[in-house]
């Protein structure tokens, strides 16, 4: 079946059945006889869909763990409370005291930290690599067990070719996480383009209404295995309600996803033409970093640009004057937000801007663009009116 059809049916088994399966919530699971009690336990060491324990979560979270599983095309998948839980959990899973790590220069910022301030306190080391790097080669140290990715880059969305970069990896026996909350299952799916472990922050797109938090990771292989055994040692599930509320989600995310491209690319287009910006920084621009492996990998944008405004604009007028756009952190809801972000200015995208240009990251939500539109100009107008009082 074609995917979109998938996300309708996930959960749907023997008929009569609830559309969407039900809320589960349970601590204890009850047997009528030792011997079921024990079949059970023995049952679940291999199969994740036993009902066997709280902890081990419920029938509510399993469908989705097989649902996103199948998104991703991983031989399994994991539920965690966050997409920053999911993060560490991996890396905990995948680390041990005196290994080294090499990170992409455009990951996500609390990834770079949680290196920082935890692992290295485990004994755990890391090097930054360009965005651009597709052999790994260079970087590699004797003691390196692990490259993680993001692709696009956060907060500038510059394009990795993993493929490139797996078969450098994987000949030097090294496992590739990538960080796929971009591209959420549906426009990137990192397993097979190479990579081992595919995370994804659930409280983006997958959930896609703003009132979730979860995190989820797909694996294959050797690392799957290790990922199962430490999701279970440490008690790491997701709760029955946002479960429910995660698998919900997805059954519309290819069309939420189709609406967020359209109106992110008008976006991308319009600010492209407006003076006051210097660039737009969008996957979908043909000079964008990374662009034409886009175009090969990928099978669209979803709702994020960045714009680059000219040095004396008033970015924080622009924001104030808002109305459509509101101001918060995270994305993928059905809102449109607006964001000051300050990423390094030695990422590809940024490259021979000036230090003083103001960078604000937008989602464009689910809105008719047209209204979006109106909005940015009439507070772009505002703006450079602020400016030029200033001035």
């Amino acid at each position: 079946m074609k995917r979109e059809t998938k996300l309708c049916h996930y959960g749907q088994t023997a008929r009569p059945t609830p559309a969407n399966p039900p809320v589960v919530r349970a601590s204890t699971i009850l047997h009528d006889t030792v011997e079921s009690y024990r079949a059970t336990k023995k049952a679940r060491d291999t199969d994740d869909s036993v009902l066997s324990y709280g902890r081990r979560g419920t029938t509510t979270a399993h469908v989705l763990m097989e649902a996103i599983a199948d998104l991703e095309g991983g031989d399994g998948a994991w539920l965690y409370p966050t997409g920053v839980a999911a993060i560490s959990a991996t890396l905990m899973a995948l680390l041990r005291p005196g290994d080294h790590l090499l990170l992409v220069d455009t990951i996500f910022g609390a990834t770079k930290t949680l290196c920082d301030e935890i692992l290295s306190e485990f004994g755990v080391s890391y090097d930054l690599f360009p965005s651009g790097t597709r052999d790994v080669t260079p970087y590699i140290q004797d003691n390196t067990r692990l490259v993680f990715v993001e692709s696009p880059g956060s907060q500038t969305y510059e394009i990795m070719d993993l493929p490139a970069l797996c078969d450098a990896a994987h000949a030097a026996d090294l496992v590739v996480v990538a960080d796929n909350t971009y591209g959420s299952g549906w426009l990137y799916r990192p397993l097979e383009l190479g990579c081992d472990v595919s995370i994804i922050a659930g409280t983006k797109y997958l959930g896609g209404h703003a009132d979730v938090m979860m995190g989820a990771v797909s694996a294959r292989g050797d690392a799957a295995a290790k990922l199962r055994k430490a999701s279970h040692l440490t008690g790491q599930i997701l709760a029955p309600d946002d479960a429910y509320a995660t698998l919900r989600g997805m059954r519309t995310l290819p069309l939420r996803l189709d609406r967020h491209d359209h109106n992110a690319r008008a976006l991308a287009g319009w600010f492209s033409h407006r003076p006051e910006v210097l660039r737009v920084l969008h996957p979908s621009l043909p000079d964008h970093p990374g662009h034409d492996i886009w175009a090969r990998d990928a099978c669209g944008s979803n709702g994020l640009l960045s714009v680059v405004f000219a040095p004396g604009i008033d970015t924080d007028a622009l924001l104030n004057t808002l109305t459509l756009f509101s101001i918060g952190s995270s994305w993928g809801g059905f809102e449109s937000l607006a964001l000051p972000i300050a990423p390094e200015r030695n990422r590809a995208s940024l490259a021979g801007l000036p230090h003083e240009a103001q960078i604000v990251r937008f989602h464009a939500g689910l809105e008719h663009v047209d209204d979006l539109i109106a909005d940015l100009d009439m507070a772009l107008t505002m703006a450079r009116t602020a400016t030029t009082a200033k001035g």
